[in-house]
């Protein structure tokens, strides 16, 4: 489920860095960008629910711009276990999902506008090979996203056109998601978030809005040089324990504090 929020801190790290070093003479941006990514934290989270069941995660990731366009494309995966935590208890644990990972395609276009305004339009597909929970839910999930920013704070939707993850037959679910990255001093950016998700649609018990919840998240992101960052972040949600609780394998929306390290070359 992505590594937009990873990616944002980097990128903002990468971007408070340049600022602080206005001094150095511009070099020209080459028109094809190939960039890798790998990454280690204590608790993968996204959208303040914890995908690896509060323990740690790896990923690794492509990534792929075209200068003057704007466009891009990429793929980032993750180690998991909520598609595993959401089988039945009467499924023996040989017989669960053998999904340990997760595996992000996605691509768009963004751009500057004018009065400083800048914009990220694309879509995303979460898929999880081979995760057996049939179509009810489909794990898989396609979202299209929209965000538009203004200096240092933004505000982004994300749409399900499909099963929204996690609840099956919820086309229609959506996402608000509105934060900054705020320059601290060189290469120390603090980050902010506040996230709204609302599942839509009937559906076997819970119902949708059992689903329903906000997301918050505050953190700071340092570049320790050479392509190497790292983030710590207290994150917490008002999800509901009983549907946020995979067959009581561990609430999956607890407050807690999170450390990243990513290296990107």
């Amino acid at each position: 489920m992505k590594k937009l929020i990873l990616a944002s801190a980097v990128a903002s790290v990468f971007v408070a860095h340049v600022a602080y070093a206005a001094d150095a003479a511009p070099a020209a941006a080459p028109e094809h960008v190939v960039s890798y990514n790998v990454g280690v934290t204590t608790d993968y989270v996204f959208r303040g629910i914890s995908q690896s069941r509060n323990k740690p995660a790896v990923s690794a990731g492509v990534d792929y711009s075209h200068t003057p366009t704007g466009l891009y494309l990429g793929t980032w995966a993750s180690t998991i276990s909520w598609v595993a935590d959401s089988y039945a208890d009467s499924v023996t644990t040989a017989g669960r999902g053998t999904t340990p990972y997760e595996v992000d395609f996605y691509g768009g276009i963004k751009g500057d506008m004018a009065a400083g305004l800048n914009y990220d339009v694309g879509g995303i597909y979460y898929m999880y090979p081979n995760h057996k929970l049939g179509k009810a839910p489909d794990a898989n999930t396609l979202e299209v996203y929209g965000k538009i920013g203004y200096g240092p704070v933004y505000l982004k939707g994300s749409y399900a056109l499909g099963d929204a993850i996690f609840v099956s037959d919820k086309a229609g679910s959506y996402y608000i998601d509105l934060g900054g990255d705020f320059p601290l001093a060189e290469g120390l950016v603090a980050n902010a978030h506040y996230g709204m998700w609302r599942f839509q649609n009937g559906g076997a018990a819970p119902a949708a809005s059992d689903y329903n919840y906000s997301d918050w998240k505050l953190g700071i992101t340092k570049d320790l040089g050479n392509g190497l960052s790292g983030a710590l972040a207290a994150t917490g949600t008002n999800a509901k324990k009983g549907p946020w609780n995979f067959n009581n394998t561990g609430y999956l929306g607890d407050s807690k504090v999170i450390a990243t390290l990513t290296k990107a070359f």
